[in-house]
């Protein structure tokens, strides 16, 4: 890991006024600022987190590859599961340094402001938030992981904690702001770019967000898991409109990552699956021309999964790329949806946390992914619903395939809840280097070669990715 006293020392003497909507400060220079907004750096933070999970290593190469959404058609490592120490350094990096010392800083500036306290609970609420998140980033990625003394100075080298301990403590975290956001009070003026301060909507985001953390450890942990699933319960994303949805700007180098991955780096690697187009193909889903473009033919084409580097670049040709519109400068990237939260209502009824009908949220979540994906017709809609009816008796295959096809663009978290549900079921790639899907993230080198004392306390198998984390207990 970076030593971040230097980097933290720096980060207090700048100043980088961001703009909430439009990004236009950010081509400030920083050096020639004389104070410290903690609107830039939540700013810079926001855009940073999710220009990476969004981005070409940790979604397009690896979440969208991991639960084969999408298949590569030329340098097939990674659907080959050949990763090693080096693949996440930089991400590592990033989100400790880019992402979590920027919030970390933010939040202990918020107090040098003449602003009333309540705006200032909002504001540390809101930055406590967004950590927490990208802390569920790389711990449900790595597994245990820097944590407690991650971000004090005090530490060039922090130690690891367990994946339970830094849940518990997430989860605590989101239950605190939940409790003690003002909904009377504003938040941030400008800098934030999700939900352009809208405390109300944070609130929800908030709760929404401790629901997925609590449905994470169910199965390991349920009696935790269902105090802060009813907790959470109380105030929830409830429509499109209050969908956390990060938007990408116009300008280049703040624009949608999968855009400048193929207009400025010129990359064509990405096809869509055989197995996703078969799946959708079978259920006459109609998301499927949302998700994929027809090839020369006329017809939508998957790409075998898991191919060698030749045996992909013969099919390159002829099959399918995902749709243009999912690959635009401002294409947007799905934080938190409807849907998603749907998907998780069903599955607290099902296992009889909260008291509802499983079947009507299934339904309700599988309708939210449709509108979102602009499918407006409620007799289709209905009538496709019919034809995949919800299964109690077999509730993780019902659930796990829709809130596959939901998740689509955010590999990431779908790849979190495929282990955590196993549906669909994957077959592995017969050129595959390992013989199973991986399950977690190889440590980076960087922390086997600069803090190896504390990263072997956790792990002497640190390229490993194929341990399952304290969570995947099925």
């Amino acid at each position: 890991m970076k030593h971040f006293k230097l980097i933290f020392a720096l980060t207090i003497l700048l100043t980088i006024n961001y703009s909430c909507s439009d990004f236009d400060d950010l081509n400030d220079d920083p050096n020639a600022a004389t104070k410290v907004d903690p609107s830039a750096l939540l700013s810079y933070a926001e855009f940073q987190l999710f220009d990476e999970i969004h981005g070409r290593t940790m979604n397009a190469e690896w979440g969208m590859l991991m639960v084969q959404y999408w298949a590569q058609n030329e340098y097939c490592e990674e659907s080959r599961y050949d990763v090693t120490e080096d693949t996440f350094d930089s991400s590592w990096s990033l989100l400790y340094t880019d992402v979590l010392k920027e919030l970390e800083t933010a939040k202990s500036l918020i107090d040098l402001q003449d602003i009333a306290e309540p705006v200032k609970i909002n504001q540390k609420n809101i930055i406590d938030v967004l950590k927490v998140h990208t802390f569920m980033i790389l711990t449900d990625g790595f597994g245990d992981i820097p944590y407690s003394q991650a971000l004090n100075i005090e530490y060039d080298l922090p130690g690891y904690d367990s994946q339970e301990l830094v849940y518990n403590s997430m989860l605590s975290t989101l239950s605190s702001a939940a409790s003690t956001y003002d909904l009377n009070s504003p938040s941030f003026a400008k800098g934030d770019i999700i939900y352009n301060g809208d405390v109300a909507k944070w609130k929800k985001y908030t709760h929404s967000l401790l629901l997925r953390l609590a449905m994470r450890i169910v199965d390991v942990d349920p009696s935790t898991a269902t105090t802060y699933i009813t907790a959470a319960s109380t105030d929830l994303i409830s429509s499109l409109s209050e969908e956390a949805i990060f938007n990408f700007d116009t300008t280049p180098d703040r624009a949608n990552p999968l855009w400048r991955d193929v207009v400025q780096n010129s990359r064509d690697d990405f096809c869509v699956s055989e197995l996703l187009v078969t799946t959708l193909s079978s259920k006459s889903d109609p998301r499927l021309d949302k998700f994929s473009q027809e090839t020369t033919t006329g017809s939508i084409i998957g790409m075998p999964y898991g191919l060698t580097d030749n045996e992909a670049t013969l099919l390159k040709p002829t099959t399918s790329r995902p749709d243009d519109s999912l690959r635009e400068n401002t294409s947007p990237s799905v934080i938190f949806s409807l849907a998603e939260v749907q998907f998780l209502l069903a599955e607290a009824y099902e296992r009889g946390i909260l008291s509802g009908s499983a079947e009507s949220a299934y339904a309700n979540a599988i309708k939210a992914s449709m509108n979102y994906w602009g499918i407006t017709d409620d007799s289709a809609i209905n009538s496709y619903i019919s034809s995949q009816p919800y299964n109690s008796s077999n509730w993780k295959e019902s659930i796990g395939m829709q809130k596959w096809i939901a998740l689509y663009m955010n590999g990431y978290e779908a790849w979190a809840e495929w282990r955590r549900l196993d549906y669909p079921q994957l077959v592995v790639p017969s050129a595959a280097v390992i013989s199973s899907i991986p399950t977690k993230l190889p440590y980076p080198r960087s922390e086997v070669s600069n803090n190896s004392a504390s990263l072997e306390k956790v792990s002497t198998t640190p390229g490993s990715i194929v341990k399952k984390l304290w969570w995947d207990v099925n």
